[in-house]
């Protein structure tokens, strides 16, 4: 089909990302999953976006603005107001995931790094997703407070775990990685500063489009250094979430709402671009069977130590910690980025990066059918699309992944 033009192919794309992933909402489908599989299907059938630039900066847009967002719901004061029971709970899935990363190491024997970042895809909560998703459900403030706080604590742990276990092939390369890092957390908030001094002034809603610019800048310097995009992506978030500007107003809602609307509409060709990707795994049985081992094993393990941290160490019987638990198990980001990691820099065997896609969809998935969807959101009887205002930031994206 020589008269289908890159143009056209671009074009198909968009339209189907935009198009097909709404209509299956409606069945309770992630929009991310519904992109990883056209991205799948895609790199099986066609070849149209193997090595796609376009494709590739696209992507790059939709995971750096993710996590971007994903830091800017970093509440500081709020960590630390609840450190008692986020550092016991930390802890204890630190804990579950070293004994994890050394049975897993004892199983596959893939080296001791990559059996760590494995353990990581089947164990961290995702959540840019969950706060998007949690919308969606039929929870209170409370419960959805601390559903926040604990998917945040732990993806900051995790962003960090993963930064080190990548970076220390040796002493050397570890020490120039976090001088770079720690350089970029000093040099961010003079950015930030610098640019509310002398532009934003003069340059009306121009906040959102440099933190955009500074979260995809920041991403690729952190994808240089071999870890990836994310890593840069959510420090420059947490840096913004502490400046006032950024928080703690109306203004700072509508940006936060922008972030939202701009990465809903590029994460789903970060999804698409790893569908093309891991088609190229050969599909066996041998890993559709380490999927539903991951599955039967990790799930229900997970859920008891939600379960035992809230009862242990939150010391509040809530009616609803079974929902909190189940609201933490979608790994869909951070699952997808240890399999592409696991490709790249480990040359992971087939089945086990098979079995970590199957097991990542499905607990995507889980929290969808079995907690209770939010009543339809109320439409202002003059504007159809007006959501009300105090909603507006939470609602008007959910299940945007």
């Amino acid at each position: 089909m020589h008269w289908i033009t890159e143009e056209l192919q671009i074009f198909i794309l968009i339209a189907s990302i935009l198009i097909l992933p709404k209509i299956l909402l409606r069945y309770r489908i992630p929009a991310g999953i519904t992109a990883l599989a056209l991205g799948l299907a895609s790199g099986l059938w066609l070849d149209w976006y193997e090595g796609s630039q376009t494709l590739s900066i696209l992507a790059t847009l939709g995971i750096t603005s993710l996590f971007l967002f994903a830091g800017m719901e970093v509440e500081i004061a709020s960590l630390k107001k609840n450190y008692k029971f986020l550092i016991k709970s930390i802890l204890l899935s630190t804990g579950v995931l070293i004994v994890a990363a050394v049975a897993l190491e004892t199983i596959f024997t893939l080296g001791a790094r990559a059996s760590l970042i494995l353990a990581l895809g089947l164990t961290t909560p995702s959540t840019g997703f969950i706060l998007n998703s949690i919308a969606g459900y039929d929870f209170d403030e409370e419960t959805k407070y601390w559903i926040k706080n604990s998917a945040i604590a732990a993806e900051i742990v995790a962003i960090f775990i993963l930064f080190f276990t990548l970076q220390s092939v040796s002493i050397a390369k570890l020490l120039s990685s976090s001088a770079i890092l720690l350089a970029l957390i000093f040099i961010i908030p003079w950015v930030f500063a610098l640019f509310l001094k002398k532009i934003a002034p003069f340059a009306p809603d121009s906040e959102v489009s440099f933190l955009l610019l500074i979260a995809f800048f920041c991403g690729v310097i952190t994808r240089k250094l071999g870890t990836y995009y994310l890593v840069g992506a959510f420090i420059v978030g947490m840096v913004a979430s502490q400046f006032r500007h950024f928080e703690g107003n109306s203004k700072s809602e509508k940006m936060l709402y922008s972030v939202q609307l701009f990465f809903a509409f590029f994460v789903p060709f970060y999804f698409f671009q790893a569908g093309v990707t891991v088609s190229e795994l050969k599909f066996n049985w041998a890993g559709v069977m380490y999927g539903f081992t991951f599955i039967a094993l990790f799930l229900p393990l997970r859920i008891f130590t939600h379960n035992f941290s809230i009862d242990m160490f939150l010391k509040k019987n809530f009616e609803k910690r079974k929902d909190i638990s189940v609201s933490l198990l979608p790994t869909l980001i951070f699952g997808i980025v240890v399999a592409l990691v696991l490709q790249e820099s480990f040359a992971a065997p087939n089945e086990i990066l098979i079995g970590l896609i199957i097991y990542t969809i499905a607990s995507s998935i889980i929290p969808a059918i079995f907690l209770a969807k939010a009543p339809p959101k109320e439409y202002d009887s003059t504007h159809h699309f007006h959501l009300k205002e105090e909603e507006g930031t939470k609602n008007g994206v959910e299940e945007g992944l």
